[in-house]
């Protein structure tokens, strides 16, 4: 069975050389400046949270397209906004056969694919932890998470490797309730953005923590009303995770400390993306919650302030350094 990677970047190399050096035939797809600086390093530099540290040299890195062609199953971990450029390059060089999961962090970018490509078996998945790509050749993962797929036997081999390494992986038949879980996760993604700080030090500050609760309450309030299930992804169900976000600071880092179990130094994605200017995917997290708000003739005030400021800050090329404060009274202000 051979494995490509669809989209080599932080993520992207991460698993992928994890997987070679598990022993699975797998190809990373990504840029030429990444092949050139992992041949001139000598290999990936894989570290994590926890002290490891070690080079994976060997991987084979394809720049272009054509290594789809016999793959069988491929793992895509484009951002969401490079989704409609990768639709024409399975178009013309997947097999019909292999087994396409598209790994993108909220909704939207796996059914716009399998819109497009009605003829291939698509299904989504999610890497819930957060890599660093801190030299040309060096991934940090920053923090915890099983990695979930959907419940198919061409994915066995990766669930092993994966294990096998140390990293959870676990097999979905409703893949689907996992991916509104990880979205409720994933609304802190562009608070943590407009915050400037590091994850730890904001889940560890109540003001952050109320505007995720909000965001997060407006998310289920549409999940309810649409009879959308939600994966429980964390110690409690998702229905009372607004609820321990809102307990004072000392009670939440007694009762959540796996939530807390992260590099101090760790940030979300779209706050690397800001940092580098690079699109976001807001329109696919918080921007998708006020879109299927309003579609459904309800209103999600609080994730629309957080969309509009993640797009207001791109538009003039800035970065937003928010206190919890200021997000709070932005929303109180849009309510009213």
């Amino acid at each position: 069975m051979k494995v490509v990677v669809y989209g080599a970047g932080s993520i992207g190399c991460y698993i992928g050389a994890v997987l070679h050096k598990q022993g699975v035939n797998v190809c990373l797809l990504g840029r030429p400046r990444i092949k050139d600086a992992i041949e001139a390093n000598g290999g990936l530099r894989l570290t994590d949270y926890q002290g490891r540290d070690e080079i994976i040299s060997n991987v084979p890195f394809a720049t272009t397209p054509d290594v789809l062609a016999d793959a069988d199953v491929v793992l895509i971990t484009l951002k969401c906004t490079a989704m409609p450029s990768a639709i024409e390059e399975i178009a013309q060089n997947c097999g019909k056969k292999a087994l396409i999961i598209a790994l993108q962090n909220g909704v939207g970018a796996p059914e716009s694919l399998q819109s497009a490509l009605p003829e291939f078996r698509i299904y989504p998945g999610i890497v819930p932890f957060n890599v660093v790509q801190n030299d040309s050749c060096h991934f940090h993962r920053a923090t915890d998470g099983a990695l979930h797929f959907p419940s198919q036997d061409l994915l066995k081999p990766l669930k092993k490797a994966y294990e096998e390494y140390g990293i959870n992986c676990e097999l979905h038949r409703d893949i689907a309730a996992v991916i509104w879980g990880k979205l409720q996760l994933n609304l802190n993604n562009a608070i943590n953005a407009l915050s400037n700080i590091p994850l730890k030090l904001q889940l560890e500050q109540r003001g952050y923590r109320l505007v995720l609760a909000r965001c997060q309450s407006e998310l289920l309030a549409l999940c309810k009303h649409k009879g959308i299930k939600l994966a429980k992804l964390t110690a409690v169900p998702p229905r009372l995770l607004p609820a321990i976000l809102r307990l004072p600071d000392w009670v939440f880092k007694r009762i959540a400390q796996k939530m807390l179990a992260i590099d101090p130094a760790a940030r979300s994605s779209m706050w690397e993306d800001m940092q580098a200017q690079r699109q976001t995917e807001i329109d696919f997290l918080n921007g998708a919650v006020v879109a299927m708000a309003e579609a459904s003739g309800l209103t999600a005030p609080a994730n629309k302030v957080v969309a509009q400021l993640i797009r207001e800050y791109q538009q003039n090329e800035e970065i937003p350094s928010l206190s919890a404060t200021q997000l709070l009274k932005l929303m109180d202000q849009n309510v009213q």
